[in-house]
């Protein structure tokens, strides 16, 4: 790949052909998955966040005392699962 080719798709909205997306990932050393923007999380699945998902992001905005009490509850239970297995 050339840096003229490269120049030119940062400055203009380009189709890329799936050859010239694998060139651009190996340049980058991504995979085309990270270069289009899909992560691991995304193939998961694509539905709303779950109840969990939802507590945690609703809790990482509550101030840091705040946030320290729940860690406290909920640490002794992850642990506790972690030794089980």
């Amino acid at each position: 790949m050339s840096q003229r080719a490269y120049a030119y798709w940062e400055r203009n909205p380009v189709a890329l052909r799936p050859d010239q997306l694998q060139k651009l990932a190996e340049a980058l050393s991504v995979s085309t998955e990270e270069l289009l923007g899909e992560s691991a999380s995304k193939k998961r699945g694509s539905g709303p966040a779950g109840k969990m998902r939802q507590l945690f992001d609703a809790a990482s905005r509550l101030p840091r005392s705040q946030q320290q009490k729940i860690a406290a509850v909920l640490e002794p239970f992850v642990r506790q699962h972690a030794a089980a297995q």
